[in-house]
């Protein structure tokens, strides 16, 4: 990791996200860099009142900046623009490791809609913090499907929990299927054999994709919709950080943003990374 930026909006969360760009930076020993995107106002406004915004929010985020500096080993830089975030973030992310930024200023608890666009717009990953921890993370979730586009959350995982010994990696399996054969009459019995079945076969088959990290990653299997019992192992085992990937193995090659990982965006109650996973566009 060469470079982790983090977008600061100079709510009361800017300073989470910044501190938390600290700890990465010092740990990857990476360039750090603060960007603040100045968008234009809903309503219209006298060039001189926008000129007054300008200026005062230049003012706070170079103050968040003196502030980060006095508590960094490293030196911290600030990033001024004016125009939509997501665009000018996507344009700088193109050569940083990881883009860190906030919940909802609205609702810390919640993930907020510019955080969700970032996570799609972005050719970085996304960190996306909640809690105010002044520590490295320590006991970190990978959300995995078995697929080689899942095996990213793993690296990032890896690459995020600096003050951890190794990272649990979850696989869930799905209820729909079962649902399914319900519905066309299949033996409740039976459906109970073929269940346990599969969560062998799972259990099985966790245990070669873990083997690649060479007992860095601890495996665990679930039973049930991945975005609600991953959520609820989180809360379990009081993770510090859950990281999935843009998309998984059910999804197009082409999608920005996977449905379990926009889910597992709102439901988990700690940080939340998204591990970004290349899309492949073909030409028709």
């Amino acid at each position: 990791m060469k470079q982790v930026l983090a977008a600061v909006d100079l709510s009361p969360m800017s300073r989470r996200v910044a501190d938390r760009a600290r700890i990465l930076a010092e740990a990857h020993q990476a360039e750090l860099k603060l960007v603040h995107v100045a968008e234009p106002p809903d309503v219209p406004l006298p060039d001189k009142m926008l000129q007054r915004i300008h200026l005062y929010r230049q003012s706070q985020a170079e103050d968040l900046l003196t502030w980060i500096n006095a508590r960094a080993r490293c030196q911290a830089d600030l990033v001024f623009r004016s125009g939509n975030m997501a665009i000018e973030l996507a344009k700088l992310s193109r050569q940083a490791g990881v883009v860190i930024t906030g919940t909802s200023s609205v609702d810390q608890t919640r993930i907020g809609p510019r955080t969700t666009r970032l996570a799609r717009k972005l050719h970085a990953s996304v960190l996306s913090v909640r809690r105010l921890l002044r520590s490295p993370y320590r006991r970190a979730i990978a959300a995995v499907d078995l697929s080689d586009a899942s095996a990213s959350a793993v690296d990032l995982a890896l690459l995020l929990a600096t003050g951890a010994d190794t990272v649990t990696a979850v696989a869930s399996l799905p209820t729909d299927d079962e649902t399914m054969l319900s519905d066309a009459g299949v033996a409740p019995e039976r459906l109970d054999v073929l269940r346990r079945e599969r969560l062998s076969m799972l259990e099985e088959r966790m245990q070669k994709f873990v083997a690649g990290w060479g007992g860095l990653v601890t495996p665990v299997v679930l039973d049930g919709p991945p975005p609600q019992t991953v959520a609820e192992f989180a809360r379990i085992s009081n993770a510090d950080l859950v990281v999935a990937a843009s998309r998984g193995a059910g999804n197009s090659n082409m999608v920005l943003l996977g449905s379990n990982a926009e889910a597992l965006m709102g439901t988990v109650p700690c940080d939340v990374a998204i591990a970004r996973v290349p899309g492949r566009f073909y030409r028709p």
